[in-house]
């Protein structure tokens, strides 16, 4: 995975949860930077289209769903 791939979290977890992050949500690593094997993930509010959360997701928990060519 790198920055701008668009991903899918494939696993509910409580500390996902207290941020507002639940599985099957999708959102877009914003980071070049995979930290302690973790990505920077941001989710768009449904209403208004901005990214609203953004919180630090294990690889293992994300699926990747798009890769734009770089």
């Amino acid at each position: 995975m790198k920055e701008y791939d668009f991903v899918e979290v494939i696993a509910e977890k409580e500390k996902y949860a207290r941020e507002g992050v639940h599985k099957g949500m999708q959102g877009t690593i914003l980071d070049p930077r995979n930290i302690d094997g973790h990505w920077l993930v941001y989710f768009a509010d449904p209403v208004t289209g901005a990214d609203t959360i953004g919180i630090p997701i294990k690889e293992e928990d994300l699926k990747l769903i798009y890769s734009p060519k770089t």
